[in-house]
């Protein structure tokens, strides 16, 4: 069986979803399987390569019309659920979550549960109002005093993350979308830098634990999953918001 690895790197999953769903602007099938593949790879927390069989399904579900942030909230969910019974063990394919997928798209078709974007209870958020609420949970993060960490380096790095935000000129959806997401990866870099050694270690094993042994993946994507659960790591640790318009 063939493998077909990443499209793009690795990235915040519901990112590209939320954005297009919010321009109007439709995924291509690179796209719309790049979404699943990313969110698939930040529940599994380890590489993995979407197989011939995973494509065609996916292929399959853009083709019926299941929108790309629906299909995405069904993986989270699946792994939620697991999570949530105690179930261990690693799933080797999406294919997992298919009746999920199929069971979400439904129910959201017929209105029984909401389609995380406000559609069916009440109108989207604006930018500039889901900005506010951003930054103040930034703002109440800088707040903070965690331990493990230079509080200086700390303050100022989320300091100036709010100033940065703060001085975004207007734009649509997706370029302030990716000047967030760009924005996030320095500041988690700069809290890295600035963790003590204990923590960091600690941080450092537990992603390398998520990623276990090296196996068939090439090198480039080890290593960018690795900065992928890195940010994830570090966000968690301080408890901090992910840098996005959309709810995660």
């Amino acid at each position: 069986m063939s493998e077909i690895g990443p499209i793009v790197p690795p990235g915040e999953p519901d990112r590209a979803a939320s954005a297009a769903a919010a321009t109007g602007s439709p995924l291509d099938e690179a796209g719309y399987a790049t979404l699943l593949e990313e969110a698939f790879i930040a529940e599994r927390g380890t590489p993995f390569l979407l197989s011939s069989k995973d494509w065609q399904l996916i292929q399959g579900w853009l083709k019926a019309g299941i929108p790309a942030d629906c299909a995405v909230r069904a993986v989270r969910e699946t792994f939620e659920k697991r999570r949530a019974r105690g179930q261990t063990g690693k799933i080797g394919s999406i294919g997992y979550c298919a009746n999920a997928v199929e069971e979400r798209w439904e129910m959201e078709r017929r209105g029984l549960v909401g389609r995380g974007d406000g559609t069916r209870d009440e109108a989207p958020e604006s930018i500039a109002d889901r900005l506010k609420r951003l930054l103040a949970a930034l703002s109440a993060a800088a707040e903070k005093k965690p331990e493990g960490i230079d509080a200086t380096a700390y303050r100022r790095t989320l300091e100036h993350a709010i100033e940065k935000i703060e001085a975004f000129p207007p734009g649509v959806f997706e370029e302030i979308e990716a000047a967030l997401s760009a924005l996030e990866g320095s500041v988690t870099k700069k809290l890295q830098k600035a963790l003590d050694e204990a923590p960091l270690a600690a941080l450092e094993q537990r992603v390398d634990e998520a990623l276990g042994e090296p196996g068939a993946v090439s090198a480039d994507i080890r290593e960018r999953t690795r900065r992928a659960l890195t940010k994830r790591e570090v966000r968690r640790l301080l408890q901090l918001p992910v840098l996005t318009l959309f709810d995660l």
